[in-house]
């Protein structure tokens, strides 16, 4: 499948269309001028046609001219940043002269969101949880980014794992990659093809071009399918028929201001956005930015090897006498023994150690673990990402709009799985062809990345000791037993040697064995990894119910396929060595009736969707929510959700140092001998090995179907204004089922013969006596399993926002997360891996217009303690509060807005998760110039 053959479906779906079209008997002309309250012009002002794609907006003296196809009467729609919309109906043939005075919105409550229903509704009748950003909220965000500025929103948690890679989640389970969030740029799915989550915002949106952010917390499948499990995200970019002219930021900062980690360094962040139209009928867009700046460092030194039992908040933050330190955020120091060295030397051809052999330990006696390197000292600390887009809009008609959209996004960045991973050169790019009327639309995109220079840091370190401190640590080691010194002697005597021989960073003999490194592949024994996967997708939506009577419906049908393509290095290959690739496809339909004056909307959705390896899921949505004297909204839902498997989750083949992860499809499980070659639980090797006593257990859940993960979910809500709309109170409350739940086990298999070639000797007395006294080869592997029964989880959140006299807003929100069921999973064997503070909140104050120049926005964040499980490492991530201010004031004779801010004002350093940098603070500048001046 490719674009061509998808562009010639869209051709077919078009004329398809074409019959809904209405063809005019007449024109309409009108035309007019635009002021605020205070009488003066407002240039920018968005005017279009209600039901139609058709529209306008006003010059730089407030005035508009606008011809439409049809006969009157018909309704304008009057909207402006800040003022509340107006609709204004046309009985006319010609109207001039039409002057329309906007008005300052003073009250909430007025917000229109199209995530929760997929099709525009108010905001407090919605029938689930939405929080929304729109354009006025990412100008007066004190973050550095609108992105950034989502960690306000109620019941969101962040995962910052660089400056340009935050990871975002919702009501538990969070992760550093989040494969239960979906995130959507104008319809298009903005993950990685081959990661199966979103990188942030590397590719996607800067501040100019973001028209709203919307958030659904919780499930979202029965409208947008896979994978919206957790929640959804949904960014709108401007269409360049309404928001016209160019705009320019620059922004330019410091962060290491404490020099704690790194040297004082700038900050820098630019950005455009031009976008024209001619005529009505034909406008385009081209957007573009670059930020650059010296990352965080990761920089947690604590212990994680077997001398902390398993808790890294005992380990000591350097090695000191302990021969198997393993800091977090130092890599490089695998856990291995003489004797297993001298194996793999014998097994090459090295016929001199098998006399000494018995000399050369293993098992506890025998293990330790290599000087590793820091973070710091050989990943390049300098993050970039830049990205440029552009959209070619044509109106056919009043009634159809066709258009083309192209993003890029490439950079510099690190983010956290298994292995710290340093995306260098990575990019992806989206191209989108879509066709939209006003009851319908019908899109294709393809998303395509490229990993470029990308290497895993832990790998890379690894490489470099396994080729320049093993062998010197064991000659020492050997040569000073033959001395008749002891083992603690001989340990001390290798590890000299080692570091003698060992090269540092920034040495001519490092950088040479890293540079060969990087460029060599992981399937090739480097630490390069290389992932040119594409996703293909094709969609559409019709909103039907202007032509049915009875209720409101809407239907619509997808259909995707990935391409997998990473040369085996992170995926499997097909028994024929080609790369693996599959479909799926989905369809969905949603009924809302109105009843008592539309006081009580009820609403109801299902949808299908299969892939080719996993049997169809059917999820459905109801929902009811009643309006109570006009402000006061009650809401309840159940829905289901559901997660395919991911790309990794089902072919990744990844040898990650410490043990190779594998997928979970039966091609895997297959080809490395999993039910034929008796694997047993990790943590019975090693409690057999450390005891000298067979305790293995034999790890069976290996041959069980993998499953889809599923979640229930009901909900209740309230959302209300009070005090003639200036304060604004919603709330709701959530309870989560999860069955089929995916999680991780960690098992160990005898490969005398290597990991795909039978073993005949599997599971007899003589060879789990082998496995005990370590004297048979063994691999580690990395699994993902259904857990059994239910996984139960539950939460809530508040929020209040108060507008004051003045202009002055207070507000704040707390969120509840809890899960239920952590010790069930725990007796399974699985890590929880619930990552998500038990309790978190925010608080605003702010003030966009104190006068007609200066505005402010103070937010304080806090959350609590709570502890981190993921497959780089387990700990307790402390709790933390951040205050995030800025100051901004226009300046009309420029059109620009100067804005002085600081993201973690005091500079009191977080982490919020585990294996992550210390996140200090930035101060920035910013000018932002709008020939509109909004």
């Amino acid at each position: 499948m490719n674009l061509k053959s998808i562009l010639k479906s869209l051709v077919v779906v078009l004329l398809m269309m074409q019959s809904i079209t209405v063809m005019a008997q007449n024109q309409v002309t009108i035309s007019g001028r635009v002021l605020d309250d205070a009488d003066l012009t407002l240039p920018g002002v968005n005017i279009r046609v209600k039901g139609k794609v058709v529209g306008t907006i006003t010059d730089a003296d407030g005035n508009f001219n606008l011809t439409v196809n049809q006969d009157p009467p018909l309704t304008l729609i009057f909207s402006y940043v800040g003022y509340t919309t107006q609709e204004i109906e046309i009985n006319q043939a010609t109207t001039s002269g039409l002057v329309i005075r906007m008005e300052e919105q003073v009250m909430y409550g007025e917000d229109v969101v199209v995530s929760a229903s997929r099709v525009q509704e108010n905001i407090l009748t919605s029938p689930v949880s939405i929080e929304k950003m729109d354009i006025l909220d990412i100008q007066n965000t004190a973050a550095t980014s609108f992105y950034e500025g989502l960690a306000n929103l109620k019941g969101v948690d962040f995962s910052t794992q660089s400056l340009t890679f935050k990871s975002v989640n919702t009501r538990g389970f969070g992760a550093n990659g989040n494969t239960r969030f979906v995130q959507l740029i104008d319809g298009i799915d903005n993950q990685a093809p081959g990661l199966n989550f979103a990188v942030g915002n590397i590719v996607g949106i800067n501040d100019l071009d973001l028209e709203s952010a919307e958030m659904i917390p919780g499930a979202a499948s029965a409208l947008y399918g896979p994978n919206a499990i957790n929640g959804i995200l949904l960014l709108t970019s401007k269409n360049p028929f309404e928001y016209q002219g160019l705009s320019v930021y620059a922004k330019t900062g410091v962060n290491h201001v404490d020099e704690k980690y790194h040297d004082m360094s700038f900050y820098q962040d630019y950005g455009f956005r031009w976008a024209k139209s001619f005529d009505n009928k034909l406008s385009f867009k081209v957007t573009g930015s670059y930020l650059t700046a010296q990352d965080w460092v990761a920089a947690d030194y604590r212990d994680q090897g077997p001398a902390t039992f398993g808790v890294v908040e005992r380990g000591a933050t350097e090695r000191g006498n302990n021969r198997f330190y393993d800091g977090v955020n130092t890599y490089g120091e695998f856990q291995i023994t003489p004797g297993a060295i001298a194996d793999i030397a014998i097994a090459g051809g090295n016929t001199s150690l098998a006399a000494v052999r018995n000399l050369l330990p293993d098992g506890q006696l025998g293990l330790f673990t290599p000087d590793g390197f820091t973070e710091s000292s050989f990943v390049d600390n300098t993050t970039e990402s830049f990205k440029l887009g552009g959209a070619l809009h044509y109106r056919l008609n009043d009634n159809l709009e066709l258009f083309g959209q192209f993003n890029y996004g490439s950079g510099s960045t690190v983010y956290t799985a298994n292995d710290r991973f340093v995306l260098d050169n990575f990019s992806i790019s989206t191209a989108k062809v879509e066709l939209r009327g006003s009851e319908f639309y019908a899109r294709a995109y393809t998303t395509q990345e490229n990993s470029g220079d990308s290497y895993a840091a832990n790998t890379l370190a690894s490489l470099i000791n396994q080729a320049t401190f093993l062998e010197p640590y064991l000659t020492a080691f050997a040569n000073t037993r033959l001395g008749g010194g002891n083992v603690d002697q001989a340990h001390a005597a290798g590890r000299a040697a080692g570091r003698a021989a060992q090269p540092q960073p920034g040495t001519a003999q490092f950088n040479q064995l890293a540079d060969a490194l990087r460029q060599s592949s992981i399937a090739d024994g480097g630490a390069k990894f290389l992932d040119k996967s594409k996703l293909w997708h094709a969609e559409g939506s019709w909103d039907l119910s202007q032509r049915i009577d009875w209720a409101e419906v809407v239907v619509g049908a997808n259909w995707r396929r990935y391409s997998l393509n990473s040369e085996g290095t992170l995926f499997a290959l097909e028994e024929s060595g080609d790369e693996i690739s599959y479909n799926e496809f989905g369809a969905y339909a949603q009924v809302t009736k109105r009843l008592l004056d539309d006081n009580l909307k009820l609403q109801g959705s299902l949808r299908y969707d299969k892939n080719e390896y996993f049997k169809g899921q059917v999820s459905p949505r109801i929902s009811a929510v009643g309006t109570i004297a006009g402000n006061h909204n009650l809401r309840g839902s159940f829905q289901r959700g559901f997660r395919i498997p991911t790309t990794q989750d089902q072919f990744i083949d990844l040898d990650v140092v410490s043990r190779r992860l594998i997928g979970s499809n039966s091609l895997l499980v297959d080809r490395y001998r999993f039910q034929t070659n008796t694997v047993y639980t990790t943590e019975s090797v090693a409690a057999s090995q450390q005891s000298g006593t067979d305790m293995l257990v034999v790890e069976d859940r290996v041959s069980q179907e993998f499953k889809t993960e599923k979640v229930n979910t009901f909900e209740v809500g309230y959302k209300g204004l009070f005090m003639d709309g200036r304060l604004l109170i919603d709330a709701y409350y959530y309870y989560s089922q999860y069955k089929d739940f995916i999680a991780e086990i960690d098992f160990t298999q005898a490969i005398p013969n290597g990991m795909t070639n039978p073993n005949p000797d599997a599971n007899t007395p003589a060879q789990r006596q082998q496995i005990v006294n370590g004297t048979v080869r063994t691999q580690r592997y990395g699994f993902d399993v259904n857990a059994t029964g239910t996984v139960e989880s539950h939460g809530w959140a508040l929020q209040a926002d108060y507008q004051l006299p003045g202009g002055y807003t207070i507000g704040g929100n707390v969120s509840f997360n809890e899960l239920i069921s952590q010790d069930d999973l725990l007796a399974q064997g699985f890590r929880a891996s619930y990552n998500t503070p038990k309790y978190r909140y925010n608080i605003k104050f702010e003030n966009r217009k104190v006068t007609d120049r200066f505005g402010f926005n103070v937010t304080y964040r806090w959350q609590e303690a709570f502890l981190w499980e993921s497959a780089i490492g387990t700990g307790i991530v402390p709790a933390y509060g951040t205050l995030d201010a800025q100051v901004s004031y226009k300046v009309p004779q420029w059109k620009s807005t100067l804005k002085l801010g600081a993201s973690n004002l005091l500079n009191d350093y977080y982490i919020t998760s585990f294996a992550n940098p210390s996140v200090g603070g930035i101060y920035y500048f910013q000018i932002t110039f709008d020939e509109f001046f909004k």
